[in-house]
C-alpha cells in the first residue's frame, strides 16, 4: 500500500483517468465496501483512490494494508477537518477527474462511468454530482438551496404539501425536490451535495479547491457559489446513482451540531452582505435557540452543550478572543 503521513507527494506507476479523494473519520465500518464499490464502478477504467484519514485512530492502514494494497492512505496527525483533508487529497491526486467521495457512499455499479461520459459529452466545463438514494433505494436530496432568507418559504410550503416533495425544482426549495430528471442545479441557485463531486481534477485546482476555513458543513455550499459565480454549471446528473448512508460518525458525535451552526456563520459572513447576513443570522439564531430548547426536552445534554457553545459564533469576532 501507498502510505504517507502528513504531508508530501505520491508518484504512482500510471497515469489514472480518475482520482476518487476519500476522507475518512471513524469510518471503519463503511470504508471497505466504499472502496470496493468503486472498483466495481471503474472497473475498465484506470483509476487511483486516495484515502484521507483525520485522525481516526482505527489502525486504517492495517485494513487498507491488507485488503487494498494499490489505495494510498495519507494519516493526518489531528482532525483537520473535512475541506482541508480533502484538498490534501487532491494535491496527491494525478488524474485528469477528481471524485470528492464520502467514506460512507456504494456507488451503483454504472454510476461512476455515468458521471464520466456526462463531463466528457458536455461543450462547457462543469461540475456534476449523482442522484443519491437511501439503504433502501429512496431518492433523497442530492442538490439543496444556497443559503439565502427565502429558504424560509420551504417551511411554509412543507405544511400546504404535507411534507410531500415538490415535482419541479424550484428557486430557494431544492431542498424540497425529489430528483427525478438531470438538471443545472445553479439555474436555481443551488449546489450539490458534497457527498459526492465529479469534475476535472485542473478546473477543481484553479477554482480554489475547499475553503479551508469550514471545519465541517457548509464547504459544499461555498464551493457551489463559487463555481456558480464564475459561470460555470453543476450538474445533478439522474443516471448516476450513488447510495448514501448519511450515518457515519461525524453524523453521530453531539459536537456536529456546534460544527454547523459555526461554519454557516462562517458562509454568511464570507458571502451574504450586512442587511442579508444579518437577517440570516438571526433566523439561524432563532432556530438555534429552538434547538436548545428541545434538546433540553429530550434530555440531550451532549447536544445542547454543544449548541450552547455555538452561540458565541453569533458574537463579533473581537468578543470572542481571548484576552
Amino acid at each position: 500500500m501507498n502510505y504517507q503521513h502528513g504531508d508530501g507527494y505520491n508518484a504512482v506507476s500510471s497515469t489514472p483517468t480518475i482520482s476518487v479523494v476519500i476522507v475518512t473519520y471513524k469510518s471503519r465500518d463503511y470504508i471497505t465496501a466504499c472502496i470496493n464499490s468503486v472498483k466495481e464502478a471503474a472497473r475498465d477504467v484506470a483509476h487511483q483512490i486516495i484515502v484521507v484519514d483525520n485522525a481516526s485512530e482505527e489502525e486504517l492502514a492495517e485494513l487498507l494494508c491488507a485488503e487494498f494494497p494499490d489505495v494510498l492512505l495519507i494519516e493526518n496527525e489531528n482532525n483537520e477537518g473535512f475541506a482541508r483533508a480533502v484538498n490534501r487529497g487532491a494535491r496527491n491526486a494525478t488524474g485528469q477527474y477528481v471524485v470528492i467521495l464520502n467514506p460512507d457512499t456504494l456507488f451503483h455499479r454504472d454510476g461512476l462511468k455515468a458521471l464520466m461520459t456526462f463531463v466528457e459529452t458536455q461543450p462547457r466545463t462543469c461540475v456534476a454530482g449523482p442522484r443519491t438514494v437511501d439503504s433502501s433505494g429512496k431518492t433523497t436530496f442530492s442538490c439543496r438551496s444556497l443559503p439565502h432568507l427565502g429558504n424560509i418559504a420551504k417551511y411554509p410550503v412543507s405544511v400546504i404539501c404535507r411534507g410531500k416533495g415538490l415535482k419541479r425544482p424550484r428557486k430557494y426549495l431544492l431542498d424540497m425536490w425529489v430528483p427525478d430528471r438531470t438538471v443545472d442545479v445553479t439555474r436555481y441557485d443551488g449546489y450539490l451535495q458534497g457527498s459526492c463531486l465529479f469534475m476535472t481534477l485542473d478546473f477543481f485546482r484553479s477554482m480554489g479547491m475547499l475553503d479551508e476555513r469550514y471545519f465541517l458543513y457548509a464547504e459544499d455550499a461555498d464551493f457551489g457559489l463559487r463555481v456558480k459565480k464564475a459561470g460555470y454549471p453543476c450538474f445533478l446528473v439522474n443516471e448516476a446513482e450513488v447510495i448514501h448512508f448519511g450515518k457515519h460518525a461525524a453524523a453521530k458525535d453531539s459536537r456536529t451540531a456546534r460544527y454547523f451552526v459555526e461554519t454557516y456563520v462562517q458562509y454568511i459572513n464570507k458571502n451574504l452582505n450586512s442587511i442579508h447576513g444579518w437577517a440570516m443570522k438571526f433566523a439561524l439564531f432563532v432556530l438555534v435557540i429552538g434547538w436548545i430548547i428541545t434538546a433540553c426536552v429530550r434530555g440531550e445534554e451532549g447536544k445542547r452543550r454543544a449548541l450552547t457553545q455555538a452561540l458565541t459564533s453569533f458574537l463579533p469576532s473581537f468578543l470572542c478572543r481571548p484576552m
